[in-house]
């Protein structure tokens, strides 16, 4: 039996590798996400790259699902990296993927190029001292970007990276609600944004010149949350 050091979640032929500590429910929502992918373009990826990976549970089930020929992926934590390189031995695909351990994407190499970016990153703005499970998260990387920094960050950086071609598809909580009740019968918010988050993110794409195609729904988590993601186009 696996130990709490060493879970594996599956999905077709690639074993993952992950701690519970650095699963962001990248293993609940994969699926749903891949799924969304291969609805969305029937077109295959030559290089992918998950940003704010952890354990990659996301870029390996699009490597598995056969939607891109190459993964990059790159996190903050260096033990979320160590099961991503798990991974990669254990499956044998050394040739086909790369990781890097670093803050935002600053890790990558300057040659670096993707037509397909994907990222569950931080989706949270201000969580409430108020609220039940904040002393359980306040210090939890997974859901903190106050002020929307990992976002800023990651828009104001991404373009030298991108195909002329390349499509991004980033996973975001209730991205036209102020505040967020987790579970939903909660009667204090969770998270409290200054606007809609979804207003800052549009700026954000338009900022770095890329084009904002929309949000769709696509998976509702156990606590009620609704995640949606947000497409933006690289123009030619």
């Amino acid at each position: 039996m696996p130990t709490e050091a060493d879970l594996v979640w599956q999905y077709q032929h690639i074993r993952v590798f992950y701690r519970p500590e650095l699963d962001g429910r990248g293993s609940a929502l994969a699926a749903s996400f891949v799924d969304f992918v291969r609805r969305a373009c029937d077109r295959t990826y030559s290089s992918a790259f998950e940003w704010c990976a952890g354990p990659a549970f996301i870029g390996f089930a699009l490597l598995a699902q056969g939607l891109c020929d190459r993964l990059v992926v790159s996190d903050i934590n260096p033990a979320a990296i160590a099961c991503v390189r798990r991974t990669i031995a254990a499956n044998r695909l050394e040739h086909r993927v790369r990781c890097y351990v670093g803050d935002n994407i600053a890790p990558l190499p300057q040659t670096a190029r993707f037509d397909l970016v994907v990222g569950n990153p931080p989706s949270y703005f201000g969580l409430n001292p108020r609220h039940s499970r904040y002393r359980m998260y306040r210090d939890d990387l997974r859901p903190n970007d106050p002020q929307w920094r990992v976002h800023q960050g990651f828009y104001s950086a991404i373009r030298p990276h991108l195909m002329a071609d390349a499509v991004l598809h980033i996973s975001e909580v209730d991205p036209h609600c102020t505040e967020v009740f987790i579970p939903r019968s909660e009667t204090e918010p969770y998270d409290i944004r200054p606007r809609p988050p979804l207003h800052e993110f549009r700026e954000m794409v338009e900022r770095a010149g890329l084009h904002y195609e929309g949000i769709t729904p696509y998976f509702t988590g156990a606590d009620g949350a609704e995640l949606y993601i947000m497409t933006s186009t690289n123009p030619p």
